[in-house]
């Protein structure tokens, strides 16, 4: 079966998520854009859709933590991760970035 970005992201959040479909879609936006940025691409590869959805969910769940690399909440300590995680970068990595071709004429 073939999922959209979307339908992955929404089939790997818990279980009564309430997340509207405009926040679903700014999201894989989101991701989608940053995609975009580091291939150089117009549109996100096929095979990155389910790597647009896993980026959405990182960004889901780093919402309202932005900006903290750490929190302490009595006993509890959280370290927050910046940026994105190796995994995804060495699958971005498969799909070297775009460049346009020099005329042979110069």
């Amino acid at each position: 079966m073939i999922y959209t970005a979307e339908e992955l992201f929404k089939l790997r959040l818990p279980e009564g998520t309430d997340l509207s479909d405009d926040e679903a879609g700014a999201l894989i936006l989101r991701a989608g854009n940053t995609i975009l940025d580091i291939t150089g691409r117009k549109e996100v590869p096929e095979g990155l859709i389910d790597v647009q959805a896993e980026l959405a969910l990182i960004y889901y769940n780093r919402k309202g933590t932005e900006g903290e690399k750490r929190r302490s909440e009595g006993e509890i300590t959280m370290d927050f991760t910046a940026g994105i995680p190796e995994d995804i970068i060495m699958r971005l990595k498969n799909y070297p970035r775009k460049v346009g071709v020099l005329s042979a004429a110069d």
